[in-house]
């Protein structure tokens, strides 16, 4: 480590006289300890700390409340930006308990923009959202929302982040700080088939999905299994013959996306629309009948949906008119 001159140490001074930001270059010559072994550096990135003290939480109203569980729990679908709303969750004694420090969420699935410069609409031509961040911006929007969705997290739960070929490799390294790189379980590759062709690179055809514990010692997991290769369940009357197939593996192609008849009768007019059985395998897999499920970008409802048919309880979170309603009528057809 080089030894600072009369300049430089002049330098410093002026820069936190005035609040400003020092250089990424004097980042390597400063002696200072930090927890993590890397990270990723890019402008605007705030200390988690501030992040933690300085987000204003908002008064929660929850749209709509569905069923009672355990304990007098209610389901909550909740209007409004999420990071306020996760800034508020943490004052909620059944979703955070300020005296230990812990959260209670079991799972956390989120599908947040993939930061695609586009602006989406539903069936209808309804303004569904905007996608319009990117660069550092996107980073650090989506960061803030991770430092307090780890908070919300319980000891023993697992937070799967869907995204796509464009930001994965940034996020990943951004998950690898806030949750450690052990605690980094799988990239799940969710693969399917689209009919839109490629003409100057070869098409794309899958998305990313990465999967974490909050710790590396217990997490809750439950071993899912799929079809093997040209299985099918034969039908005798009425039965079917059980049988569990293989093991699941982190390549999934066994799910279609929507695009197929297969899916269409799920459809809710929302872009951007995931297929139950995704959510399904992500269920099953890292959450147990009454354990709390969030989605902090729940969007058509999904997570909701699928968590709902499934016992377990839920809070889904979402800013857009489009989303809250299509989940409202989602959810009461489904009931």
């Amino acid at each position: 480590m080089s030894k600072l001159n009369k300049n430089e140490i002049e330098f410093i001074i002026q820069c936190l006289k005035q609040g400003k930001s020092l250089p990424d270059s004097y980042r390597y010559i400063i002696p200072f300890e930090t927890k993590k072994e890397y990270e990723l550096t890019y402008e605007g990135k705030e200390r988690e700390e501030d992040i933690l003290a300085d987000t204003m939480a908002v008064p929660l109203q929850p749209v709509k409340t569905f069923g009672n569980g355990n304990g007098g729990w209610t389901n909550k679908l909740i209007f409004g930006d999420n990071l306020q709303v996760l800034k508020a969750l943490m004052d909620d004694p059944e979703v955070y308990d300020k005296n230990t420090g812990r959260g209670k969420v079991r799972l956390i699935y989120i599908d947040p923009p993939f930061a695609t410069k586009q602006e989406f609409k539903g069936s209808q031509d309804q303004k569904a959202y905007q996608d319009k961040i990117v660069g550092a911006q996107f980073l650090e929007f989506l960061r803030k929302r991770l430092v307090f969705l780890r908070e919300l997290l319980a000891d023993d739960g697992s937070i799967y982040v869907h995204l796509d070929w464009k930001k994965a490799q940034y996020v990943k390294t951004i998950m690898d700080e806030l949750f450690r790189e052990n605690n980094f379980r799988n990239e799940i590759i969710w693969c399917y088939e689209r009919a839109r062709p490629a003409e100057k690179q070869f098409k794309k055809i899958h998305e990313n999905i990465l999967y974490y514990s909050k710790n590396s010692e217990n997490w809750v997991f439950n071993i899912q299994y799929v079809p093997r290769k040209g299985e099918v369940q034969q039908r005798k009357e009425r039965y079917k013959t059980a049988y569990e197939g293989k093991i699941s593996g982190d390549w999934w192609v066994d799910i279609p996306s929507f695009g197929t008849t297969m899916t269409a009768k799920e459809r809710v007019g929302f872009p951007t629309q995931k297929p139950e059985k995704l959510l399904e395998r992500i269920i099953k897999a890292s959450s147990n009948p009454a354990d709390l499920v969030l989605d902090a970008f729940a969007g058509s409802g999904t997570t909701g949906a699928v968590a709902e048919k499934l016992g377990r309880r839920w809070i889904m979170i979402d800013c857009g008119k489009l989303a809250i309603y299509t989940m409202q009528k989602r959810l009461l057809n489904l009931r």
